[in-house]
């Protein structure tokens, strides 16, 4: 757990007081021992929420973010290494001084502790949805929307810049892009942000031409 004692005690004011000891008290109530009933996608929201408030206080939450992800991405490309610390049969102390020798130098202090009460509770594999979960509350916080943006080839550095500030523009919101490659797209671009699709592909007309062609279509 996340110990009440990590913030050390200063001159504050009485407001900062009482929004630290609100953050600590959803700390223990996410991370400590009340168990959680909820489902798992409720869970980690919590998990990751509270992960949120404690980063507020004291860290920074971008570099906590990308740490997040960094370490999520090493757990899903190394099985092995995700399967010593999901099972059971490994003592949790072996676990605890794994997770310290690969990262203990490398990520901000709340993911380490994140980390070793996941794998505490045996959940360490939804390490990678907790990641997901903490960026997007991070950006909601921030009023910034994730587009994710799949194209046929990586995108030069200005057809980017033009595609998020037309999605600004469209969303009113900042825009978070997230590229991807699928050369199965054929051409021209797919985006999806805030829950919904702009599908302006080679293989999305290509289909509906196909359907006009068979009389299933809009004419």
């Amino acid at each position: 757990m996340l110990p009440c004692g990590a913030f050390p005690a200063g001159p504050r004011s009485r407001g900062l007081y009482h929004q630290e000891r609100l953050a600590q008290t959803r700390l223990r109530t996410a991370f400590g021992g009340a168990r959680l009933k909820a489902s798992a996608a409720g869970w980690v929201r919590r998990y990751a929420r509270a992960l949120l408030d404690v980063t507020l206080q004291k860290y920074d939450p971008e570099r906590v973010r990308n740490d997040l992800r960094d370490a999520a991405a090493t757990l899903e490309g190394h099985p092995e290494l995700m399967r010593s610390l999901s099972q059971p049969g490994v003592p949790v102390e072996r676990k605890r001084r794994l997770i310290s020798a690969l990262w203990g130098e490398r990520v901000a202090e709340p993911v380490i502790r994140l980390m070793t009460l996941l794998v505490e509770r045996g959940r360490i594999a939804q390490l990678p949805e907790i990641a997901e979960s903490y960026s997007a509350l991070w950006n909601a916080r921030r009023h910034v929307a994730t587009a994710e943006v799949i194209s046929v080839g990586p995108l030069e550095a200005g057809q980017m810049a033009s595609v998020q500030k037309a999605l600004e523009k469209a969303t009113g919101l900042g825009v978070e892009m997230r590229p991807r490659v699928d050369p199965a797209i054929l051409g021209g671009l797919l985006v999806r942000v805030g829950g919904r699709s702009y599908d302006g592909t080679v293989r999305a007309r290509l289909k509906a031409l196909r359907e006009r062609l068979a009389g299933t279509g809009t004419a």
